[in-house]
């Protein structure tokens, strides 16, 4: 074995370089380009002219070959050292005009990661493609090559390995749809399309995503936004792939499904699992063992009602799919249903989900619609449908008479579970014949289970709902967040590593223990390579805010252009703001604001109380980072505006300038200067200055007042750390330094 072999160097992210895990010094910024050169060139000979002009451009002279020599010698001392356990090979060698480096492609992780991406196009199994794509993005840190992604260099290879790093992005998430829950894949998908749009491969794979979750009006939807930003930022049509998706999605295309085998392949792994999915299910066992005894019910001939309610990604979904799994065992029929939010309008729409699938054989729906089923005919009519207004008329005493006789027949074949999932979108006329159903089943073996988000039911079905909580009977499950311990847990088992204790309360305070936003979470730091330790625990809150962004834009596209407004004014605002300030802000009267900020209420953005609350920090970071920089500025200046006709402070109101376009304007200079004077004031000597410093920048003409200019070097020496009996203690001597602000600064009396 030869010592190259433990040798690892990284160039994606920061260029560094490993022995046996311990890190090597590489130098200082032109001996680390010198490596760099070489390492782009995969072990091809790079001319001593070639490394002087990248490394010293311009300022290239004759001393620059002889430093040059000494920077291979320096790094080849570095990277391997003269022991006998080193010294076998060259990882830096001379040959003819310049310097090669000859490593084996494991032991620089670019390299690795290229070698990854080819062994997964040859790889025919879609498990093993996800296993091989996974490990390729784990090797990356950050931009490649960071320090050096503007040099002339690298420019080109900068852009060659960020663009692999995409297709890999896409083609793992390709490969996971082939073979996981595609529901659960449609937020990140959302956000890879929201990170660059104008890729028609993730519209592609969100759609399919959608059709695959029994969504094929959002897949529909997901194709008109991609068309319509296609021809508004580019002027063309989508490509051929888009438009074939297209025509499948409409005619439900076979080919659209995942593959039976596949399926199959699944269904049985899942069902070889006792536990199902233990990551989705952790710390639910008392949920579960509930969904046990009310199956145990209905398989012995009686009937039952399970709700299981809670807020967006808490898993009540994952407990839905856990009661079908036991079902099976204990061999009771699953019916399943979805209520939309889209779909909402048509009558008895969730009913049909249920029960057209056991209709579709021509003698079995005659046996089945006999006898008093048979005034439930017309809901299956094939012209059968109704609008928002008809709904209720369509759920008549007759029609739920007739679907309870229906489910009468079905249940004398066998125990039944109903599995209905959001039931807060329901239609109308399905709800009550829900209602109606529980209360007429005591003697027939059906089971229903109904996942539930209060906050997203309109007030009339609030009440619908709220009378099958009040059922005698019925089960209400409420799953609770994860505590830190089931954290931790699932921090090692996604990241394959034990989390250090720091690393592991990030997580749990970023996602309050919320399961979805963990797991939105934890694979972004997988995908972003981001190692469990202390030292990564800020990294946390970044991917985090990356990771939600999709979950909280999918809540905003089902409300209206009011509520999008107000939700990105207030992300704007923050925490706080006033409903005026608010409402002027988004362009609204205060009426219509605070009718946005009840829908933002019931979806679960934002906490209904006065002043304005997010219901978490990362639900306001996603609304902010989804909004285009050059219209966030433009919304920051409006918000300064705003403040200040207000009544705000001037460090409010420069707070929001700091993020604005800067213009020049005396006013402004001034307020900037005024906030900076209390800020020291109240010790915060980093803020000042920053203020200080936009000051000087909105200067008019770039003229900068002399006494600005002094002001602002007195500030930042009084900010520079000073040893001990140096004269005034520092915060007093930028308190100093802030207030001499000459009297046309201030505001007038």
């Amino acid at each position: 074995m030869s010592g190259s072999e433990h040798l690892q160097i990284n160039l994606l992210g920061e260029l560094s370089a490993s022995w046996d895990g311990a890190p090597l010094d590489l130098g200082g910024r032109r001996q680390r380009a010198v490596l760099a050169v070489l390492l782009l060139a995969r072990g091809d000979v790079v001319p001593a002219e070639r490394l002087v002009d990248a490394v010293w451009g311009d300022g290239a002279s004759d001393s620059s070959v002889g430093a040059l020599q000494s920077y291979v010698s320096h790094l080849r001392r570095s990277l391997q050292p003269h022991t006998p356990a080193r010294a076998r090979s060259s990882v830096i060698v001379r040959e003819g005009p310049g310097y090669a480096v000859r490593q084996p492609p494991e032991s620089v992780d670019a390299w690795r990661f290229e070698a990854l991406l080819a062994r997964a196009e040859q790889t025919r199994d879609s498990n093993q493609r996800v296993a091989v794509l996974t490990e390729a993005l784990g090797l990356w840190r950050g931009p490649f090559l960071v320090e050096y992604a503007d040099e002339e260099w690298a420019v080109a290879e900068v852009a060659r390995l960020t663009e692999l790093r995409s297709v890999a992005r896409e083609r793992l998430l390709a490969a996971r749809l082939d073979v996981g829950e595609p529901g659960l894949l449609v937020p990140e998908l959302e956000a890879m399309v929201a990170e660059e749009p104008l890729r028609e491969e993730r519209w592609r794979l969100l759609v399919l995503a959608l059709y695959r979750a029994q969504r094929q009006a959002d897949a529909l939807r997901e194709l008109r936004r991609a068309r319509t930003r296609l021809a508004e930022e580019l002027g063309v049509d989508p490509g051929p792939a888009l438009r074939q998706l297209e025509a499948e999605v409409l005619a439900q295309s076979p080919a659209l499904d995942v593959p039976q085998q596949r399926r199959a392949d699944e269904g049985m792994r899942r069902a070889t699992q006792p536990g199902g999915d233990s990551d989705s299910l952790i710390e639910r066992e008392h949920e579960r063992a509930a969904l046990g005894e009310a199956l145990d019910s209905v398989a012995e001939g009686r009937s039952g009602l399970v709700l299981v309610e809670g807020p967006v990604g808490i898993g009540k979904t994952c407990l839905l799919r856990e009661a079908e799994r036991l079902a099976a065992d204990r061999l009771v029929r699953v019916l399943r249903a979805r209520g939309s939010e889209l779909e909402r309008a048509f009558a008895f729409g969730v009913v049909r989900q249920l029960l057209e699938p056991e209709l579709r054989d021509p003698g079995r729906r005659t046996e089945l619609l006999d006898g008093p089923a048979a005034e439930a005919r017309e809901v299956f009519d094939a012209g059968h449908s109704h609008d928002g207004a008809g709904a209720d008329e369509a759920g008549d005493f007759a029609a739920l008479h007739g679907l309870h006789g229906l489910l009468v027949n079905l249940g004398a074949s066998g125990p039944l579970l109903l599995a209905v999932d959001d039931a807060q979108w329901c239609d109308r006329a399905s709800l009550r014949f829900l209602a109606y159903l529980v209360r007429r089943l005591t003697t027939v073996p059906v089971l229903l289970v109904a996942t539930v988000r209060a906050e997203g039911a309109t007030p009339e079905d609030a009440a619908l709902l709220d009378e099958l909580a009040l059922e005698p009977n019925a089960v209400v499950l409420r799953p609770a967040p994860l505590t830190e311990s089931a954290t931790a847990a699932l921090v090692e088992r996604r990241l394959r590593s034990t989390p250090a204790s720091r690393f592991a309360e990030a997580c749990h305070r970023t996602t309050d223990g919320n399961p979805l936003l963990l797991t939105l979470l934890l694979r972004g730091l997988a995908t972003d390579g981001v190692r469990p330790d202390a030292a990564h625990a800020d990294r946390v809150v970044a991917v985090g805010g990356r990771a939600v962004a999709s979950a909280v834009m999918v809540r905003l596209r089902r409300l209206d252009d009011d509520a999008t407004e107000v939700a990105r004014a207030a992300a704007v605002l923050g925490d706080g703001a006033t409903l005026p300030v608010l409402a002027q802000l988004a362009g609204l009267s205060e009426d219509r604001a605070a009718a946005a900020l009840s829908a933002l209420t019931r979806a679960h953005v934002v906490a209904d109380q006065q002043p304005l609350a997010f219901v978490h920090p990362l639900v306001r970071e996603a609304i902010h980072r989804v909004t285009p920089a050059a219209e966030c500025g433009l919304l920051h200046e409006r918000a300064a505006a705003t403040l200040r006709a207000h009544g705000g402070s001037d460090e409010q109101v420069a707070a929001h300038l700091l993020l604005a376009p800067a213009r020049p304007d005396d006013d402004t200079m001034a307020l900037l200067r005024r906030a900076a004077v209390a800020a020291a004031r109240r010790g915060a000597s980093e803020s000042a200055l920053t203020y200080l410093r936009r000051a000087v920048a909105q200067a008019p003409g770039g003229r900068v007042p002399p006494d600005l200019e002094a002001e602002l070097v007195a500030l930042e020496a009084a900010c520079e750390p000073r040893p001990a009996g140096s004269g005034f203690p520092q915060a007093e001597q930028v308190t100093m330094a802030a207030t001499r602000v000459p009297s046309q600064g201030r505001r007038q009396p």
